[in-house]
């Protein structure tokens, strides 16, 4: 049998099935640089378990921040700050709109935080917990440079700051306009100490130099070719920046900002995608969040009106997905998780459809309320100059014995289904067992797998147990037509 080529891969789907149409969904490849039997292998995204004990009342899920060991979220309309045991303290309520809140502190210095909802700029006294507006309107997005807090209005193009570690006082002199380009600011981030604000077609970068007036002045070569196509999918990210962005043509591209230029991160089957959804409902609504985790620091990115999540792995250079799978509708939807702070020792995120707080678990092998969370890898195409291709073996080589004493875990199945035309259509699953617990030496195969001239194989697992696939073989004999 021979290893099948690039089964440890990402997702990388085309615009037709029959071109490409591989799939990684809820599993990342993980490459082994010594010493392995593999040299890279897929391995499972993590499950979920709850972190709150109920407490929230409101949902869903619109942000979440730590600062010094504490935790702070918005569900709904409701600020709460959750101790270490996920018990939740209502500490105000705030402005609602459809776009997520925004969080940022001074530090110790000004011992506050800022946090911007619907619209609205609100400050906690981190000492008194004492909640109150300063900022009742224009205020989109925040940040922090220098202890002094920033405040964007996307209506105007304008950003203002606070004092100096004073989130209470704005003075209405202290405000910057855009004037470097015409299209105006409709997001801001602060990344190593810096200031970056992006419109839909150019960005600029901005810093504290000490001015006696207006303190910040823009950098000269700061000034990018980049703009943004949904404002909150700006993230803070491996050291910089990630966003949806959008040249002045109208191209859209995932980018990475490491300095002052803009790099596209995504892969022309992705921006294929991308633009697909654009033109089918919309992007405006896309989320884009980011953590790292196990040796991987990860971009996620929903489109919630098309129901999908794409997440790009910066150690790997790969992108993969992460999916929910409806039992009702037998299909994936969006990952529900949005938002992360890490608090306590756990990285924690929002349920984006609940009211609920998770925390990432690589010992629960279920998705969000303990639904299913079922993994798959739809392999490259297997085909011989379009001739029929017989295949009387395939078999898995995969972390065995993982069962548990529970069921269904207890005697776990991994599946395998394919596809005869190139990925347009599929054939009944068929599962095998992975093992019980303890039973190392099971073997995972499938005989009797058909003919095909286009054959397209995936495998998934549905089971709450370990899911850490190293190869797959196949047993292939061509045919002379």
């Amino acid at each position: 049998m021979a290893r099948v080529p690039g089964f440890v891969g990402g997702s990388y789907v085309s615009q037709s099935a029959m071109m490409a149409g591989e799939q990684c969904i809820n599993m990342f490849p993980e490459e082994v640089p010594y010493g392995g039997k593999v040299r890279s292998a897929l391995v499972p995204a993590p499950g979920l378990s709850t972190f709150d004990n109920g407490t929230i009342a409101e949902s869903p899920g619109r942000g979440i921040f730590a600062h010094d060991e504490r935790l702070f979220t918005v569900f709904g309309r409701t600020f709460y700050e959750l101790d270490s045991a996920g018990v939740a303290t209502n500490r105000g309520t705030v402005a609602i709109d459809e776009n997520p809140a925004t969080f940022d502190t001074n530090g110790d210095g000004g011992n506050e935080l800022m946090i911007t909802s619907g619209g609205v700029g609100y400050v906690l006294d981190l000492g008194t917990n004492v909640f109150t507006t300063p900022l009742a309107s224009g205020s989109n997005m925040c940040g922090q440079i220098d202890g002094f807090l920033i405040s964007l209005n996307v209506s105007t193009s304008t950003y203002r700051i606070s004092d100096s570690l004073d989130g209470q006082t704005w003075n209405g002199l202290q405000i910057a306009q855009r004037t470097d380009a015409s299209d105006p600011w409709s997001a801001m981030a602060v990344v190593n100490g810096e200031l970056v604000l992006i419109g839909n077609k150019t960005g600029s970068i901005w810093y504290n130099a000490g001015l006696p007036t207006f303190p910040f002045a823009q950098r000269p070569e700061g000034t990018f070719q980049a703009g943004i196509a949904a404002g909150f999918t700006l993230a803070r990210f491996n050291g910089g920046l990630a966003w949806l962005g959008q040249d002045e043509h109208g191209t859209m591209r995932v980018y990475f900002l490491n300095g002052y230029r803009p790099t596209p991160i995504s892969t022309p089957g992705l921006d294929w995608l991308i633009q697909s959804y654009r033109d089918d409902v919309g992007v405006s609504d896309a989320r884009g969040w980011s953590y790292g985790r196990e040796g991987h620091v990860f971009y996620v990115l929903t489109f919630p009106r098309s129901n999908r999540t794409h997440v790009y792995d910066a150690t790997t250079d790969r992108w993969h997905e992460r999916l929910k799978w409806d039992q009702d509708t037998a299909d994936y939807v969006a990952y529900r998780p949005m938002f992360h702070a890490y608090c306590f020792g756990r990285h924690l995120v929002c349920d984006s459809a609940s009211n609920r707080v998770y925390q990432f678990s690589s010992t629960t092998y279920t998705d969000v309320g303990g639904d299913v969370l079922r993994r798959a890898r739809r392999f490259p195409h297997l085909s011989n100059e379009h001739k029929k291709m017989y295949f009387p073996l395939v078999e898995l080589d995969a972390e065995r014995g993982v069962g548990n004493t529970n069921a269904p875990g207890n005697a776990p199945l991994v599946a395998l289904r394919y596809s005869n035309d190139g990925g347009m259509t599929w054939g009944a699953s068929r599962t095998r067992a992975i093992g019980a617990k303890g039973v190392y030496g099971q073997r995972i195969r499938w005989e009797m797998c058909g003919s095909g001239r286009d054959r397209v194989f995936e495998l998934w697992q549905s089971d709450p147990v370990a899911a850490r696939w190293l190869e797959c073989y196949v047993q292939a004999q061509a045919g002379l037509h």
